[in-house]
């Protein structure tokens, strides 16, 4: 299994090096957890991302990762210096994990796949699922999701094999090198 780390992977690599709360959280709102079905995101893919975490206040880090994705399931692995630190198995109904001791206790892995959704999966898919009060719209370069009108997430390319996320109310960002950036499609299989 060879693949890139998405937005949900994001967040496990912020948590993972800094220990702080993931996804996008808003006053009154729990965190937003997708789980859309692995076929809805259209094509199967298997890259190789590389992640850039800039927390607020701390050193940049970089995570590994590896996603695959077919019609029937979502794989991604995570590694932080050659170590595995988790990997998730999502077939659309039942999420399985093997994570290893350095997995952060307050990183739940199905708001990792909830992120990688947000930013690869189509967004007509990702408004179907989303709960009241929750919303995404297309930006001229990606994507907002947002509670109530406040923006809680952005995602955004930032060039052709490259996408940045940003967590508005936690002031940090994730740099995803991967091919395709936020088109995973362009360079994946079209699904049967």
């Amino acid at each position: 299994m060879v693949a890139p780390l998405s937005a949900w992977s994001a967040c496990v690599a912020v948590c993972v090096l800094t220990g702080c709360a993931s996804g996008p959280v808003a006053t009154g709102a729990a965190p937003l957890q997708l789980a859309l079905a692995p076929a809805a995101l259209g094509c199967s893919v298997a890259v190789q991302q590389q992640l850039t975490v800039q927390p607020p206040s701390a050193a940049v880090q970089t995570l590994d990762a590896l996603l695959e994705v077919d019609g029937q399931a979502v794989h991604l692995a995570l590694f932080h210096m050659g170590q595995r630190m988790g990997v998730l198995h999502w077939d659309g109904q039942q999420l399985q994990t093997e994570l290893s001791r350095w997995w952060p206790a307050q990183l739940p892995p199905a708001q990792v796949l909830s992120d990688l959704q947000l930013a690869l999966w189509p967004v007509a898919a990702i408004a179907q699922a989303l709960p009241a009060g929750w919303q995404v719209q297309e930006a001229a370069q990606g994507r907002l999701l947002s509670y109530k009108g406040q923006v809680r997430t952005d995602v955004l390319a930032a060039g052709a094999g490259a996408f940045d996320i940003r967590y508005v109310p936690a002031g940090w960002s994730l740099h995803v090198a991967s091919p395709g950036g936020l088109q995973p499609c362009a360079v994946g299989q079209e699904a049967p």
